[in-house]
This record gives C-alpha cells, structure tokens and sequence, in this order.
C-alpha cells in the first residue's frame, strides 16, 4: 500500500489534484448533511443575492441556495460520470480486447465499427441519443458511454497487439487456454496501468460533458440541481448576479483541472522511479 502511495506523496502536482478530487468527494458525500438549507426551497425574499452570512455563495433567479444546490449538484455528477466511464470501459475494452487479439476480418470490422462513431463529433452523437431517448439521468449516462467507446477500444487494441505477441500469452496457448481466458486473465490485468490512466482522465471529460449537456437543456432534468443546467439558467442574470454562473462554472472547472493534475503528477513520478 505504501508503495503504490510513494509515487503520489513525491509529486506536489499530484498531491494538489489529489486534496481537489477529494474534497469534491467529500462534498458530494458528506455535504448534504452538513449545509442547512434545502436545493429546492425557493425564497422570494432573496433573489439572485449575493454572499452572506445567511447563503454564504448567495442565491439564484428564484432564491435557491447555491452553496446547497452547487453540493447536491455534486452528488448527482460524480456518481454519473464515473457510471458512464465505467460502462464506456467494459464495452470497449471488450472491443478493443477481441479486435486486437483476433486481428484479420474481426479487426477490421471492429474498427470500421468504431471509426463510424468516430465520425460524428461526440456533442453532436450525445444530442442524437438524448434527443432519440428523452433527457434522463439514464440517457446522460449512456449517451456519454457511448462517446467514449471509441476511444478507450482503440486504446485497448493497440495495447492488445503488443502483449499477444509475449512469451507468457504463447505459454497459455500451448496450455491449450482458450480465446476468452487469454484475453481477460492474461492480456487485460498486463495492459491494466495505460487503461486505468486513461480512465481517470476520462472520468474528467465526462464531469465536462455532462455539465456541457445540462447547459444544452439535455441534462439531468429539473428542479434537481445540476452543475451545467445551474450556469444555463444563471448566465441571463450574469451581469446582476454573476455569481450563479461562477460558483457551478468553478465547480466543473476545478474538479476537472483536479483530476488532470493528479494523472498528469503520477504519470510524471512514475516515469521517473521505472528511469
């Protein structure tokens, strides 16, 4: 345990992305019992105010308290994203693990499959499937699942083309191991740091996109807050109470910078103890 946390305690970039997830985490998970006021209580006494001692991040275009909404927010967008990418990741690394591995006429319909997907930039193919499917929770995730796919199966292929080719995958042929055994229990777990690396990248691309989607109005549906929805109906207000926009366009900003620090830090220290 200590070892796998060395690297992460020799990197100051790693540290400070590390102290931004976690506080995001422990937002979303302990903040709703800590911060007093209710995200859907409207308050017609106190619309689009500032900071104080009462909202201490002020309140929006109906009197919602946007430290409460902004924490409730984050609940909601860091179980989904992580969900998507998640789902994004067994679907392509299966796919990237069979083309890979097989090659030939299996390869290249994967790929021909994949770079179908690839043709259609990933705002406009989730604005196809939440328009297809309704705005959801569901339809949010899977739409992001699916514009990740691509991605992490080519990945996975490329990784799978070099470790097929090693000693230890020649042993367990001659075994007598079949196709899903070599894949899954002897290319997978060898090929696991690049894919976890790109993951937890991914895990910040789908906080953005999401946050992207509730702006479009094809987000997390109301009254239930939401980062990007929160910045799409506070930007009329902008220049009476800017606030609105900043606090929820600083969330997402901050969690994502965050989680880039931190892979971008361990990516760095790691090169340097393998050197």
């Amino acid at each position: 345990m200590l070892e796998q946390l060395t690297p992460i305690l020799a990197s100051k970039k790693a540290l400070v992305g590390l102290g931004i997830v976690l506080f995001w985490v422990l937002a979303a998970s302990i903040g709703p019992f800590l911060v007093p006021h209710d995200p859907l209580h409207q308050n017609p006494d106190a619309i689009n105010s500032g900071p104080s001692a009462k909202h201490w991040l002020g309140t929006d275009d109906v009197g919602r308290d946007l430290l409460a909404r902004i924490i409730y927010g984050a609940r909601r967008t860091l179980i989904l994203a992580p969900l998507s990418v998640l789902i994004a990741l067994m679907i392509g690394a299966t796919l990237g693990l069979v083309g890979g591995y097989f090659g030939g006429t299996v390869d290249e319909l994967v790929m021909r499959l994949l770079d179908a997907f690839m043709a259609i930039p990933t705002v406009l193919l989730y604005l196809i499937i939440i328009s297809s499917l309704g705005a959801s929770a569901l339809n949010v995730v899977l739409a992001v699942a699916i514009g990740g796919v691509p991605g992490i199966a080519r990945l996975v292929r490329g990784l799978t083309l070099d470790i097929r080719t090693r000693e230890y995958v020649s042993a367990a042929k001659l075994r007598g191991e079949g196709a899903l055994y070599i894949m899954f229990l002897e290319i997978l777990p060898n090929a696991r740091g690049p894919i976890m690396v790109d993951a937890m990248l991914r895990v910040g691309y789908a906080v953005f996109a999401i946050g992207t989607l509730g702006y479009l109005g094809l987000g997390l549906p109301p009254p239930l807050p939401d980062w990007g929805n929160m910045v799409q109906r506070a930007h009329a207000f902008i220049f009476s109470n800017a606030w609105g926009v900043l606090w929820p366009a600083l969330a997402i900003s901050s969690f994502v910078v965050g989680l880039n620090l931190f892979v971008d830090g361990w990516q760095q220290i790691n090169r340097r103890y393998r050197g």
